[in-house]
């Protein structure tokens, strides 16, 4: 099963997020120096090589493969998933969505809390 680039890439965003959100709570509990904005630009880069696994992951599966070079999407092709429904990949999106949505709400509560906001 694989998913069109649209959504794809809007997952992909979405993964990225959740991941930053979860980093941002950690250094918001506990870091409280200089040192953050230098922790956050390494955590950046490191996320983001994890979200292009993950975009590979929802654009690839046994039998199609998507390279730079090779698609297997026709020119007039459309469509929201491809193949036979892969459970897996199904339960790993909507994981990433909840724990999206997750985060995001612990993290504005903690800065309500706090008087951040």
């Amino acid at each position: 099963m694989i998913l069109n680039k649209s959504l794809s890439i809007i997952l992909s965003a979405c993964f990225f997020m959740l991941l930053m959100l979860l980093i941002s709570s950690v250094i918001a509990v506990f870091f409280k120096g200089g040192s953050v904005p230098v922790i956050g630009l390494f955590f950046v880069v490191i996320f983001y090589f994890l979200t292009r696994a993950f975009y590979n992951y929802l654009r690839n599966d046994e039998l199609y493969r998507n390279t730079r070079k090779r698609s297997s999407d026709m020119p007039d092709e459309k469509y929201i998933v491809k193949g036979q429904k892969d459970v897996k990949k199904i339960f790993i999106i909507v994981w990433v969505i909840v724990i999206l949505l997750l985060a995001a709400v612990s993290l504005w509560l903690y800065s309500v809390n706090n008087g951040l906001i």
